[in-house]
């Protein structure tokens, strides 16, 4: 598609940004630098390093207030930074439009999901799955279900409730069907808010695996505050605090981390017994 010649001092405004000279080397997807946000004097977050490596299933958790939502509301282009960088596959994310950012492959669900109500599953995703067609070819009456859509709902294990209205569906299939319609879109990143909260333990199990179904062809990022979710399927944890990265490592290193006890305690672990004690409370919080 051809557009009209932006004018000598002015940059086309849906342009994506050119990769920077210092684009993150190796496998790494996504690289946030010096990342800082301030909304009204409130620092949300401060100076945060944030890299996340290509196919890897990463859970991001924190205190409220820790900056989680905010961080991927900058990737995702819904918050301006006060400064620092945020690149993806080279490329500069800052300043870019959010639907900008969509097509250069980034995907996200909100804490709420949302989808079309008075549509069924199958046209949600196959809504979604259109994004990418030229306006022509939206018009056109499609026969059958398309190859795309057909591997969406066999992922999302949705394929028998195709023709059910979407808005009728439980919380936990509404969740499946927003994390199908991204996946129709087939983006490099997906970035997942929640999306286990208010489900029932054998939804949260099949979420579970849904998700470690998806990080084998995506790379996905969870916020989550569910720990026995997170001890059941995290492979690597960012935990944010104060809108800084506190720590990063493994399930074991993050329980283990006497600072992230302190965090989830609300108090220093020897006022509960220990660090052992600690560590065994936050392996029991919910």
């Amino acid at each position: 598609m051809t557009t009209d010649a932006p004018a000598p001092d002015a940059p086309a405004p849906d342009a994506p940004a050119p990769a920077t000279a210092d684009a993150p080397a190796g496998d790494a997807l996504l690289a946030v630098r010096g990342l800082r946000v301030v909304f009204d004097g409130f620092v949300a977050i401060d100076g945060i390093d944030f890299t996340v490596n290509r196919g890897e299933l990463r859970f991001l958790i924190g205190p409220n207030g820790a900056g989680k939502t905010t961080l991927v509301d900058v990737i995702t282009g819904l918050t301006k930074p006060a400064s620092g960088s945020v690149t993806f596959a080279g490329t500069e994310l800052v300043g870019q439009r959010e639907h900008r950012i969509v097509r250069l492959g980034i995907g996200r669900t909100f804490q709420t999901a949302t989808v079309f109500e008075e549509l069924t599953v199958l046209e949600n995703i196959d809504l979604a799955a259109s994004f990418r067609l030229p306006v022509p070819a939206l018009f056109r009456r499609r026969k059958g279900v398309g190859d795309r859509v057909a591997q969406v709902l066999e992922t999302t294990q949705l394929a028998e409730l195709a023709s059910r209205k979407a808005g009728i569906l439980s919380h936990g299939q509404r969740q499946w069907l927003e994390i199908g319609m991204l996946l129709a879109q087939d983006p490099r990143l997906l970035l997942l808010d929640e999306p286990v909260a208010g489900m029932t333990k054998d939804e949260r199990e099949r979420t579970g695996q849904l998700l470690q179904q998806i990080a084998k062809e995506h790379t996905v990022v969870v916020i989550e505050h569910d720990m026995e979710f997170l001890r059941r399927f995290a492979r690597l944890v960012t935990v944010l605090h104060e809108g800084k990265v506190l720590m990063e490592g493994t399930v074991a290193e993050v329980q283990a981390d006497r600072r992230v006890q302190e965090v989830y305690l609300g108090r220093a672990s020897e006022e509960a017994g220990g660090p052992v004690a600690a560590a065994a409370e936050l392996e029991a919080a919910p």
